[in-house]
């Protein structure tokens, strides 16, 4: 008897395949997501730690934006 639009109840196997499908989609993108601020944000340090470095700001200023930017 043919119940449903997959042959032999196969019907479940579809769908645990589309939910796992979305939800690796869904974690794919968060990662991607999550790598991008990392870089920006090590950027901003190095950027930060230079003009330290060339006497642009003072040290209290540097610590201050660097705790604001590892937070």
């Amino acid at each position: 008897m043919h119940h449903g639009w997959m042959p032999g109840g196969l019907g479940w196997i579809f769908w645990i395949l589309v939910i796992l499908g979305v939800v690796w989609a869904l974690r794919a993108g968060r990662r991607e997501q999550r790598g991008a601020e990392g870089r920006a944000s090590e950027e901003a340090l190095r950027i930060l730690e230079s003009r330290y470095a060339r006497g642009e700001i003072e040290h209290e200023e540097f610590e201050r934006r660097r705790q604001d930017l590892l937070r």
